[in-house]
């Protein structure tokens, strides 16, 4: 399963069909707002996940309204981009997952994408992953 935390909302349908897997995605602040949700709430293997591109929480600035949404959803893992700088961190119980960007880092990061596992209600595996050239 892929999820597109936002901007360039439309490619995630070329992606769903390019990769044949199920694809998530929402709209981030350089989305038309019209284009599609702009956050999800998902169930994945026993794990609820709100999927956000995070400019709606001001995540530039603080994870703790993405903590705070997760928190009011139930939800156990946050997946957001917005900042475009790769974050994996946990706060009572809620995992807090940024994978970077692909095509547009910042931070001093290079491009980049994440993965995660989850099996049996749990996340068992989780990591950050750079693009090589």
């Amino acid at each position: 399963m892929l999820l597109h935390a936002g901007d360039h909302y439309r490619d995630a349908a070329h992606l769903a069909r390019l990769l044949a897997v199920p694809v998530h995605a929402v709209v981030g602040n350089c989305d038309p707002r019209t284009d599609g949700p702009g956050e999800k709430l998902l169930a994945v293997e026993g794990v609820t996940i709100l999927l956000t591109h995070g400019h709606l929480y001001d995540a530039h600035y603080s994870p703790l309204k993405l903590f705070y949404r997760a928190r009011e959803l139930q939800a156990g893992l946050v997946v957001y981009g917005h900042t475009h700088i790769p974050y994996d961190g946990e706060c009572e119980r809620i995992r807090l997952f940024n994978p970077g960007s692909v095509h547009h880092p910042r931070g001093g990061a290079g491009p980049g994408y994440g993965l995660l596992e989850i099996e049996g209600g749990r996340i068992v595996g989780g990591r950050l992953c750079a693009l090589r050239a």
